[in-house]
């Protein structure tokens, strides 16, 4: 019967760790929601800022002609 203990406690530990696991999904996927939102928003911003710099090259190459 020593084994039974043995097992109680491997089923005790899964358990308390599905809890855990259970209780981090929703912050993870949260953060993952924010983080995408933020890739996006650079992304954006970083292409506004190419076809700024792109601009303002063709603008110097016209002031040089």
């Amino acid at each position: 019967m020593p084994y039974l203990w043995s097992v109680v406690a491997v089923v005790t530990a899964l358990v308390g760790l599905g809890l855990v696991v259970g209780a981090l999904l929703g912050p993870v996927r949260r953060l993952s929601a924010v983080a995408g939102l933020a890739r996006r928003r650079i992304g954006d911003e970083v292409g506004m800022l190419g076809a700024r710099v792109a601009a303002l090259r063709v603008r110097l190459a016209q002031r040089r002609a």
